[in-house]
């Protein structure tokens, strides 16, 4: 290989996957953001944010190209100049709260979609540059996966921490760098046109929600983010090796990997990981997926043609247009599939998945002409590029295999249980942060035995993508278990002190909609005895009555231990004929027993409803009050239960 060529490869490859990086983590940092705008205006504004957002790449591409367009190079000017841009925006939104981090959040993961796509395009066009670029963008959602097991999940932009500073301060540097070594390495605009750049839209789409997305591995196969994780960071890097050092697979076999991509993202998708083998299904159904994804994104980018004999007009807005269709082919399925949870889509909303899947397919199978296939050598800059991403995963599978040890005893008879019910409203708050240090620094002042959650989101991007069940059992120092609701990646918790044992998930009567919801049940150590404990979601809309004493008379039904403590929220006021079913059953309630009957509970910024409850049976309290911490947007109630 001759001398330099490393460089002039790893460069393009290093900066493709650390920009893949970038937008994957921008990409679940504006669920939040545009779930701040659900508030204000429903959902058709939050869509007409997001689709004003998700199309603003093709602009800022032809900006950015006609910027540069007296350059020497103005391909490589361009992609340097929105790195550069890239970076400013990255770290400006680190330091921002409130509307103004919503807007400039939005703009960031435009400028960050319109980038990747010049680069990629940059680098699909070289020979060899469609398995090159497959592998580097596979590499960077390694890497992704690696970061977020070393965060626990929880995304750097919404720490406002020295962790979080830090990692802001490097990805930037290491793109800026990368960016720099490319402009001074050889020619690396695109010399041919390229196919099926869009293809890279639902590839980002799929890998955000679900194949580099380590909390839906681990909620989806029921398996600790440890173990799920890692095997999805290693699926990553294997397809990356995989499309770098062999031809592209032909016609026949690459109709399998279309089909395996569609079949293992339906199963992926639709297995509950309820036992051991569930979960190895799951995970297997992941990493297949992804080795198939890469196959068919690597054909897809077959070069053909000669894109220096095009007028540079005709270049810019050809450019302009992909980086179009890839932003809104990113948001389109994630946007889709989060919505039908409150306009049903009149479908099930995993046919938007396994569209967006088929997507992938059929742009590999499309894929016509030859010239990708040449090698640039067994390692080549690639290797590095590799190396760099596995060595992030591993630092990731260290951080994530750390121990903790909940006190499963607690002897001393005179003990007064403590309980605190939430809904955490999938972790963001009022204003659109997601601070899950907020959360639990709330829990840890009343240092409960029991923790009862409701809204706790597993990777849903809605959420910010962060594994909120796992990473507030390490910080809290308490064991988990989950019940999948809406969907397998979100639901009900219970964190306790001690162990949980006689765990019971009960789907509720689904009724009017537009959710599908749930009761868990577990037996742990309440002050100085065990109680059944249940986290409770009913129905939320008003007219949903029926439905919900439905759901209600279903829980009954199954709630047969002696000592009781159901804690939730109920989407019912003082008075209603839920409240009146319950007490008709002998439950009582804490807050009107020894609290403050006027204490509302949502929302959280100014309360008018009180919606949110604990009810005991077989067992009394001591006390029971409404904090007024704005973390959700609920109020959280905390009780002390008196055996």
């Amino acid at each position: 290989m001759p001398p330099g060529s490393t460089t002039r490869i790893a460069a393009p490859s290093g900066l493709v996957a650390v920009l893949t990086l970038l937008t994957l983590e921008l990409v679940r940092f504006s669920g939040p953001l545009l779930d701040s705008t659900y508030g204000r205006g429903g959902p058709v504004v939050v869509a007409a944010i997001a689709v004003l957002t998700y199309s603003a790449p093709g602009p800022m591409a032809a900006l950015l190209l006609a910027t540069m367009r007296r350059s020497a190079r103005p391909w490589v000017g361009a992609v340097l100049l929105g790195t550069a841009l890239l970076g400013l925006l990255r770290l400006t939104v680190q330091g921002l709260q409130g509307d103004a981090r919503v807007v400039v959040g939005l703009v960031a993961v435009a400028v960050s979609v319109a980038v990747l796509v010049l680069a990629v395009s940059a680098l699909v066009a070289r020979p060899g540059g469609g398995r090159t670029a497959a592998g580097a963008v596979l590499s960077g959602a390694a890497a992704s996966v690696g970061l977020q097991l070393v965060l626990g999940t929880w995304d750097a932009p919404w720490r406002q921490s020295v962790l979080g500073w830090s990692v802001a301060v490097v990805l930037v540097a290491l793109s800026v760098l990368l960016g720099v070594q490319v402009r001074r390495g050889g020619s690396t605009g695109p010399g041919r046109p390229v196919r099926s750049l869009w293809v890279l839209g639902p590839a980002l789409a799929l890998g955000a929600m679900m194949l580099a997305n380590p909390a839906f591995a681990a909620a989806q196969s029921g398996l600790p983010l440890a173990a799920a994780g890692p095997v999805l960071g290693v699926g990553l890097l294997l397809g990356a090796a995989l499309v770098t050092r062999r031809p592209v697979v032909r016609r026949p076999s690459a109709g399998a990997a279309a089909a395996m991509l569609v079949v293992a993202t339906a199963v992926a998708l639709q297995v509950p990981g309820t036992s051991a083998l569930a979960g190895a299904l799951v995970l297997a159904a992941l990493v297949t997926a992804q080795l198939s994804a890469a196959l068919l994104v690597a054909r897809a980018w077959s070069p053909s043609g000669d894109l220096r004999r095009a007028r540079p007009s005709r270049a810019l807005v050809t450019t302009a247009g992909t980086a179009c269709v890839v932003g809104l082919a990113t948001i389109g399925p994630l946007l889709l599939f989060q919505l039908d949870y409150d306009v049903p889509l009149g479908f099930p909303n995993a046919v938007v998945v396994v569209v967006t899947a088929a997507a992938v397919a059929a742009a590999g199978l499309r894929r016509a002409g030859g010239g990708a296939s040449t090698s640039d050598g067994p390692l080549g800059g690639r290797g590095e590029v590799l190396l760099g991403a596995g060595a992030l995963l591993l630092l990731g599978t260290g951080l994530a295999l750390d121990p903790w040890s909940p006190d499963r005893d607690v002897e001393d008879p005179a003990y007064t249980g403590r309980l605190v019910s939430w809904n955490l409203h999938y972790g963001v708050a009022p204003g659109g942060q997601v601070d899950l240090a907020a959360v639990a620094r709330v829990i840890e002042t009343q240092d409960p035995d029991v923790v009862l959650l409701q809204e706790v989101s597993r990777g849903w991007i809605q959420g910010g993508g962060v594994d909120m069940a796992s990473w507030l059992a390490h910080r809290l120092d308490r064991s988990f278990v989950f019940a999948p609701a809406a969907d397998g990646r979100f639901g009900n918790v219970i964190l306790a002190r001690g162990g949980l044992a006689e765990v019971r998930v009960l789907p509720l009567p689904f009724g009017a909609g537009p959710q599908r919801r749930s009761a868990l049940t577990a037996v742990t150590r309440l002050g100085s005895e065990p109680a059944a404990v249940t986290s409770l979601h009913l129905q939320h809309r008003s007219r949903n009555t029926p439905t919900r004493l439905a759901q209600l008379d279903t829980f009954l039904a199954s709630a047969t231990a002696p000592v009781q403590v159901v804690g939730g929220d109920l989407n019912a006021q003082p008075g209603s004929p839920e409240v009146r079913r319950l007490t008709g059953e002998g439950y009582v309630s804490a807050v009107d027993a020894i609290g403050d009957p006027g204490a509302l509970t949502a929302p959280s910024t100014a309360p008018t409803r009180r919606i949110d409850w604990v009810f005991g049976r077989g067992t009394s309290f001591r006390s029971a009050d409404v904090l007024a911490v704005v973390a959700s947007d609920h109020l959280p109630l905390v009780v002390a239960v008196d055996r």
